[in-house]
């Protein structure tokens, strides 16, 4: 009979396997994030990987936590998105007034808001599965003004109102059954054998026309977005229509009524693809292996020379430019 002496130790228990290394997928947004600041773009989109997982390093985590934060200006963007997207969606056969739909909406939106920016402004502990952890100003100490933080309600309030009142959402409403193919979500589609993730906030069919519309409640002139929205012709053409002459895309300022149209030709469309293609191969050339896209270390990716992209940066604390 064994003594508690000379029972053999348990065999200790093996260590909790790590996450692999992410896939990759390319959007406009990681683009862009490539082309702002290679150090964020490793925070981003390697750093953070794994980070809300039980056995996540601390680093991993923390660039996680950090990854879900929101500036002011982006969390009235995320809200704008949030009640457009309710109303498309379990709203567009509701008989109320334009007026009374718009307050409903908003009241719903901005109690979300205030739940968020309470939470935020005391430090609760955003579960790992949401999609925002806190907001900018408030993880950085900044000294924002009320007004500052109700003209961000009130913006979203412009933009609910606004919106029940133009003519799309009457056009939406009248559409038949079948007719709204999209409302704001996710998509990843293969391009050439590269996973490519298109966001539409809406899209439809209307008269023989496919819509494709994205809300844009910053300050870059519409014109400007009309690469973006043409990733997401390449989505188009390939779920929904084979001729780009037959596609319509619109970039639209919800909260002014603002919309800038775009149109497609055949040679665009080559165009945008080569530009994807070459964007991913960009991201792709750095890596240790872009087969698996496992990362080197982040010291091979640095600090932009652009200080102008910093001082919104969520990750200011541990960027060693900032760090002191």
């Amino acid at each position: 009979m064994n003594t508690p002496a000379d029972t053999p130790a348990p065999a200790p228990s093996p260590a909790p396997a790590r996450p692999a290394a992410p896939p990759f997928v390319w959007s406009f947004a990681r683009h862009e994030t490539f082309q702002t600041c290679l150090r964020r773009y490793w925070y981003s989109y390697y750093g953070a990987w794994g980070g809300w997982r039980a056995d996540a390093t601390p680093a991993a985590r923390t660039l996680y936590h950090l990854k879900r934060l929101f500036t002011r200006q982006q969390w009235t963007g995320r809200h704008i998105h949030q009640a457009l997207e309710n109303l498309v969606a379990h709203h567009i056969a509701d008989p109320a007034p334009p007026a009374e739909l718009a307050a409903r909406t908003t009241t719903r939106e901005l109690d979300f808001m205030r739940d968020e920016f309470r939470d935020s402004r005391t430090g609760a502990v955003q579960p790992p599965q949401a999609a925002m952890s806190g907001l900018f100003e408030h993880e950085y100490n900044l000294d924002v003004p009320i007004a500052e933080w109700k003209a961000a309600a009130d913006r979203v309030a412009a933009a609910v109102s606004a919106f029940c009142a133009a003519p799309l959402w009457q056009k939406l409403r009248a559409l038949p059954e079948g007719a709204i193919l999209s409302i704001d979500r996710k998509t990843t589609f293969d391009l050439d054998g590269l996973p490519v993730r298109a966001l539409p906030d809406l899209a439809f069919r209307d008269a023989g026309v496919l819509h494709l519309y994205d809300w844009k409640s910053d300050r870059q002139p519409l014109p400007e977005h009309r690469l973006e929205l043409g990733t997401y012709l390449l989505l188009a053409l390939g779920r929904w229509t084979d001729d780009p002459a037959a596609v319509r895309a619109t970039a639209c300022n919800p909260v002014t009524g603002e919309t800038a149209d775009f149109t497609y030709t055949a040679d665009d469309v080559e165009n945008i693809r080569d530009f994807v293609r070459d964007s991913a191969d960009e991201m792709l050339f750095p890596l240790d292996d872009p087969e698996s896209n496992r990362a080197p270390t982040p010291d091979a990716f640095d600090c932009t020379a652009q200080p102008d992209a910093c001082p919104a940066c969520p990750f200011l604390r541990i960027c060693p430019r900032w760090r002191s």
